[in-house]
């Protein structure tokens, strides 16, 4: 949808100068007059200003508090138009303030507050705009902001645990990686120097040694480095490819260690999204869709979309989602027993904090296992560097004596 830029007059004289995006310049027009304005310039923005490129992204954060006083305002009867326009001066993010300001413009012209959010895809989620919808249709406004303000908080907490987890080793061997590259570098060839000049025998580990910091420090270290970043961007072309990118979620729900903790994630976020959309009054077949697209895993995406067509079918949801075998056995069963008592809402629920917490769990026990696994990793090879360098000394020494 185009995006506008306009100057107008109100109806005290005062000049204002906004931007807004409507389905046509004449569309717009006929709806700034609807608000009693005078129109005294109006064009189309093309494309994006130096500044918009490098305004800051909305984080799940500021949708969390946006969502939190959005709900607060509203539960004491402020009109949404004025708490929109209290909105905009709180909102510290320079990106989600503006389009808040379109967001009321959009409302003051007599749209819905879920159309408006629409129109921002990049930062309202389908998620979110199918339960703001469903707020407009019971008026309870409080309560879908309140509830998608503490998904909000939740996803983010979840997804920051599995990231300190995931991230810690990549940290951690990192910084092994560049420790082992000094040495090599910069040390190792000062010791050999010296060892040349002795003109002594080296052992082999020693003479290996120093092999690989001459190898490293000469083109075949210059084309080992290309190699690198030409696989890397190689994985990511691939990657980017629909066929990729499923392969790649595959890969990483199978992963050593990391995998079971990345299927909890995925399965409590799917049941934390599933069984707000359901209490929320969102029909089963969009609310699968929603969840689907909020999966994050295209491998967990493609399980729930059959588990839609499924039910579209008549059957029920928990028989695709058990032969994805992704998702595990007791969730399957809690589902089911969910449907034949009318209450999967409620197993939802069940199974979603029951996973938060098997990642909590999760998490700390791969904190405990990893940190001293990396201190031996790092402490075995920088000791087998020095060990190999200092041995020529120790021969040397023994020989004098």
């Amino acid at each position: 949808m185009p995006n506008f830029v306009y100057t107008v007059r109100d109806q005290q004289g005062r000049l204002e100068k906004r931007s807004s995006r409507a389905g046509s310049s004449r569309d717009l027009i006929t709806r700034l007059r609807g608000q009693g304005l005078t129109i005294m310039q109006i064009q189309q923005r093309k494309g994006l200003s130096a500044l918009e490129l490098f305004q800051p992204r909305v984080k799940v954060d500021d949708i969390a508090v946006f969502s939190r006083q959005f709900a607060t305002m509203s539960g004491a009867g402020v009109p949404i138009t004025e708490c929109l326009d209290v909105m905009v001066n709180q909102t510290e993010n320079p990106t989600l303030s503006k389009a808040i300001t379109e967001v009321k413009t959009e409302v003051e012209g007599g749209g819905g507050l879920a159309d408006a959010l629409a129109k921002h895809p990049k930062i309202f989620s389908k998620l979110y705009i199918s339960m703001v919808r469903a707020g407009e249709a019971t008026g309870a406004y409080e309560v879908v902001l309140n509830q998608l303000a503490s998904l909000a908080e939740k996803q983010r907490d979840l997804r920051n645990k599995v990231k300190s987890a995931i991230f810690l080793p990549i940290v951690v061997l990192s910084f092994c990686l560049l420790i082992t590259l000094g040495l090599l570098v910069f040390i190792v060839p000062r010791f050999a120097a010296l060892f040349e000049e002795m003109d002594a025998q080296l052992p082999y580990p020693t003479q290996i040694l120093i092999g690989i910091s001459q190898d490293i420090r000469g083109p075949i270290g210059l084309i080992s480095v290309a190699s690198v970043f030409l696989i890397v961007l190689i994985i990511k072309k691939v990657i980017s490819t629909e066929k990729g990118r499923y392969a790649w979620d595959k890969i990483k729900l199978k992963l050593p260690l990391f995998g079971s903790l990345i299927t909890k994630k995925v399965v409590a976020s799917f049941a934390r999204i599933f069984g707000l959309l359901d209490v929320s009054g969102v029909p089963i077949l969009e609310a699968l869709d929603i969840v689907a697209d909020a999966a994050g895993n295209s491998v967990v995406a493609s399980a729930i979309r059959k588990a839609r067509d499924s039910i579209q079918q008549g059957e029920s949801i928990s028989k695709p989602l058990a032969e994805s075998q992704i998702f595990p056995p007791m969730v399957t069963h809690m589902i089911v027993v969910g449907e034949n008592t009318g209450s999967v809402e409620t197993m939802l629920t069940k199974i979603a904090e029951l996973y938060e917490d098997d990642v909590d769990r999760s998490v700390e026990s791969l904190t405990r296992l990893i940190e001293p696994l990396m201190m031996i990793v790092i402490g075995a090879i920088v000791g087998s560097i020095l060990i190999c360098l200092y041995m020529p000394i120790f021969n040397l020494a023994s020989a004098i004596q």
